[in-house]
């Protein structure tokens, strides 16, 4: 009998350490149609139970917080509410968890196994860092969000010129991770060791910062932006009058905002938008759909339709409910005979409810970059797909030179994407498949430029 208690406890206090080891990196791969998605979860423990977040490498989603985890007899939950997404899954041996994935209503079997695969990135900074680094938060001037973010300091007393990164469209954290890539944390640290303090910080809803990514506006962007701003200034380390942005993408569209509200030093464009935004919507689409082999015929169809929504809503001063009503009954006039009324109505739905997207689409950057008047270095790839670089570049020094600015600098680099990799062909699908995180003439030309700028 005592053989038999002692086997049964041993069992009990084994089940209750498995039970407890929930904790850390897992990797599953959700198969579905023949295509196969990688997810990953970091659980942590936390005061009041368990917190995780979600990467999915290939959509180029890390760091996104769950709203729930639970370990309760075994279950692992696990849920984000803004995605629709649910998981649960049992501990079936110690490295393996077997469950389930749903997101609005489809469910695929998922399972995780201990780890986390990460791709090689060379250029990665790692530490120990020849400068100094501060953990560092501020509260949003939209509302009360706080933000978290990391200022990079030169070593020395300061004060010193500083430059705040604006990352682009999508949840995105301090180092603007995506596909593994940290281009922030690279360009940190390249500035950070030519004398310029850098601040960069986790958008909302993202990493260390309060909020929603569900709340995240141009208005709220603008507000947090402009927190990051207040805080520089805010700095003794920081000379004040020496305050740059760096924007990349749809953060070249919020930095000559922020510029003409404040006295910006000097603003550095990566890849920004200089047509209006539905014509690079357009442009982008097309790009991207020859690139896959399409036609001009094929494309042009759909485009004309998109073109003749884009022009509505740019008309329009209506928003919500009411928007989606008038462009679904003006589409309906236009083409019931060629495309069903659910297919266009849920086009509009999906456009409409996406305020990032709609932003966008509604930007026209000119008005913009006619009133900023201090430097201005504008850099584009000849292989983005997704910011054309002629288009976009003779855009913003047009308008630039329009306003009366003068010192403005633009450059086409030639081979480089839309995260300025050297690229083969530009296409989306390269972005992780590339080591590279940003190419060294990039970082070089940034640097020198805003050295001689501050100096």
């Amino acid at each position: 009998m005592k053989t038999l208690c002692t086997f049964l406890l041993t069992l009990v206090l084994s089940s209750i350490t498995l039970a407890q080891d929930i904790t850390g990196d897992w990797q599953g791969e959700l198969k579905f149609q023949g295509n196969s998605l990688g997810i990953n979860f970091h659980i942590n423990a936390t005061e009041n139970g368990f917190a995780s977040t979600m990467d999915v490498p290939l959509q180029g989603v890390e760091g996104y917080k769950s709203d729930a985890t639970t370990y309760i007899d075994s279950l692992l939950t696990i849920k984000i509410k803004e995605l629709g997404i649910q998981y649960q899954g049992k501990l079936a041996l110690k490295d393996t968890i077997v469950g389930n994935f749903s997101q609005n209503g489809m469910s695929f079997k998922l399972d995780f196994k201990r780890g986390n695969t990460l791709p090689n990135r060379p250029q990665e900074p790692k530490p120990p860092y020849a400068y100094v680094i501060k953990e560092v938060s501020y509260k949003s001037t939209s509302d009360d969000v706080v933000l978290a973010g990391t200022l990079s300091l030169p070593k020395g007393d300061g004060p010193f010129p500083a430059v705040l990164l604006l990352s682009g469209s999508g949840p995105q954290d301090r180092d603007s991770n995506i596909f593994g890539h940290k281009p922030f944390l690279l360009l940190a640290h390249e500035l950070t060791q030519s004398g310029i303090a850098v601040l960069r910080f986790d958008e909302r809803g993202v990493g260390e910062s309060g909020g929603r990514t569900s709340e995240m506006t141009i208005a709220t962007q603008m507000g947090d932006a402009q927190a990051g701003i207040n805080f520089l200034l805010s700095n003794t380390q920081i000379n004040s009058t020496k305050i740059g942005l760096l924007g990349h993408s749809l953060g070249g569209i919020l930095a000559p905002k922020l510029a003409i509200e404040n006295d910006i030093d000097f603003l550095v464009l990566l890849a920004a938008p200089g047509v209006n935004g539905d014509v690079m919507m357009l442009k982008q689409r097309k790009d991207l759909l020859i690139l896959r082999g399409a036609t001009d015929k094929q494309i042009d169809g759909t485009n004309e339709m998109l073109a003749s929504l884009y022009s509505e809503l740019r008309k329009s001063n209506l928003e919500g409910e009411a928007l989606k009503s008038e462009l679904q009954k003006n589409l309906a006039i236009k083409y019931q005979t060629t495309i069903p009324e659910k297919e266009l109505n849920d086009m509009v739905n999906s456009i409409v409810n996406n305020l990032e997207l709609m932003a966008i689409l509604t930007s026209s950057p000119a008005n913009y970059f006619q009133k900023v008047s201090c430097p201005v270095l504008a850099l584009n790839g000849s292989k983005d797909f997704q910011v054309s670089a002629k288009e976009n570049l003779a855009a913003i020094d047009k308008a630039l030179g329009d306003g009366g600015n003068t010192e403005v600098e633009t450059h086409e680099l030639e081979g480089l994407n839309h995260l300025f990799q050297d690229s083969d062909t530009g296409d989306i699908l390269e972005y992780q498949l590339i080591e590279q995180i940003m190419s060294p003439v990039v970082l070089q030309l940034i640097t020198e430029w805003v050295s001689k700028i501050v100096k």
